[in-house]
């Protein structure tokens, strides 16, 4: 009976690690929850403030385009055969465009 009294007591006992997770060290705590909820705040506000300019953006776009159409629509010669086209400006102005059908074979 002493042998199996000495083998039990040379047997370790399994000791927990210096390195284990403290008590409550898993959870971000309050301030982790408040960070977290501003940041969100923060992101819905500026998803909401981008869609806004997107918006004024798209009909700026929109209202130009009208106002472009208005503009062609109503210069004189609007009936000959260059209606539709965009005015040219710059040093391609007067010269057909190479893809417009209406021009025939360029030489």
């Amino acid at each position: 009976m002493n042998a199996a009294v000495l083998v039990l007591a040379a047997t370790p006992v399994p000791v927990p690690s210096p390195t284990a997770v403290a008590p409550g060290g898993g959870s971000p705590g309050f301030l982790g929850f408040v960070f977290t909820f501003l940041l969100a705040l923060a992101a819905a506000g500026l998803f909401l403030s981008l869609t806004r300019h997107l918006r004024v953006v798209d009909r700026r776009a929109k209202q130009r385009a009208a106002d472009e159409a208005v503009d062609v629509a109503g210069s004189p010669g609007a009936d000959g055969p260059d209606a539709g086209r965009p005015a040219a400006d710059g040093p391609d102005a007067g010269r057909p465009a190479a893809d417009d059908p209406r021009d025939g074979p360029r030489p």
